[in-house]
């Protein structure tokens, strides 16, 4: 939970207010006798020590009440959470309750005023206290959480647009595109050159799924998803030789149902081909998709490192756009942990280990 620089004045500003008009102002303060004065009988006032002292303690526990009740707000996300809210709230104030009255009569008990308990004019204070603290810190809290909510959309829409900019301008006319490949198809003998016709025909598919299907939905299937894992990886394994990439994509859980945002797994296995594997050295990539449980995806990819470092490159930028992504979209509905495996008899890094779990909706 932040404050801005303007926040903290007008924290401080109201503290300072409330705290004089709740303690140094008339409240602590006691009519001792009356006066006749021109005429008029006046009251003579005298400051009551226990009473500021006691109000200064209690004002010290309204605000830790105010603050750790704000805090709670913070960290309200769903609506399923209201209950819990609700619970903390009313158990936060008992004890503050208790511990405020406590105090109230070990401070009488200390000065030997216990019969000023009686007064119902204190009390009553003490309530109006807590009940106008209670109502700040609701009010407060929730227009704050509303602010930050607005505030987290309209950023999230200028990300879509922008997202949504950026990918018109990749598309380069992808009909041309598209009947370029297709002409490039039907010049390629297939029977003499059939890895390269595969390739070409697997290219134009990950390119209609990347430019036309996921742009008629904010969402696809996660069977759609998986479809497209496989023809990427099925794409770049035909590099390879056959027996050189051990490549492994299972899949667990009913996925026609489920949705999720399109490519993002995508990252990972781009970065498992481009550092996890190299021409004529034996390499493997696993992917485990689980998604048996309802409204619960958990995707682990693991993968072999290059053992040549000059041919490792940094390739945290895709990483780093992805996790910025889910934090857009998928705001503390995920987790999100990367592994790093060293051999025992080299201290080498051998395997690389990303697991993503999100709680969709």
């Amino acid at each position: 939970m932040r404050f801005s620089k303007i926040e903290i004045l007008l924290n401080i500003l109201f503290w300072v207010f409330f705290t004089w008009l709740f303690v140094f102002n008339n409240t602590t303060m006691d009519v001792v006798s009356f006066e006749i004065i021109d005429g008029k009988k006046q009251k003579v006032l005298e400051r009551n020590y226990v009473k500021l002292y006691t109000f200064m303690t209690l004002q010290v526990l309204s605000i830790l009440f105010i603050y750790i009740e704000l805090y709670f707000i913070h960290r309200l996300k769903k609506p399923k959470a209201v209950r819990n809210f609700i619970l903390k709230s009313i158990f936060l104030f008992f004890v503050t309750f208790t511990i405020q009255t406590i105090t109230v009569f070990l401070f009488y008990t200390y000065y030997n005023r216990l019969d000023e308990l009686k007064d119902a004019n204190s009390f009553n204070a003490y309530a109006i206290m807590n009940i106008f603290y209670i109502a700040v810190a609701i009010c407060y809290g929730f227009t704050k959480k509303w602010i930050q909510h607005e505030r987290e959309k309209q950023q999230l829409e200028l990300v879509k647009n922008q997202a949504e900019l950026n990918l018109l301008r990749q598309q380069l006319q992808p009909h041309f595109l598209f009947n370029t490949m297709n002409n490039l198809m039907a010049m390629v003998n297939q029977s003499d050159n059939p890895k390269l016709a595969q390739s070409i025909d697997k290219l134009s598919g990950l390119l209609r799924y990347v430019v036309y299907d996921t742009q008629q939905y904010q969402k696809v299937t996660i069977a759609r998803e998986i479809e497209f894992i496989r023809n990427f990886a099925e794409l770049h394994l035909l590099r390879f030789e056959e027996d050189e990439i051990d490549f492994k994509l299972n899949v667990t859980g009913d996925h026609d149902s489920q949705t999720l945002e399109p490519g993002i797994f995508l990252c990972y296995v781009e970065n498992a081909f481009k550092h996890g594997v190299q021409p004529e050295e034996k390499a493997f990539i696993h992917i485990n998709i689980d998604i048996s449980k309802e409204n619960f995806i958990h995707f682990e990819i693991e993968n072999s490192i290059q053992k040549n470092p000059l041919q490792r490159e940094e390739g945290g930028f895709g990483v780093k756009a992805n996790k910025e992504r889910l934090d857009l979209i998928y705001p503390d509905q995920y987790s999100l942990t990367t592994e790093i495996q060293y051999s025992l008899t080299t201290k080498e890094s051998e395997t690389y280990k990303v697991q993503l779990k999100i709680m969709s909706k």
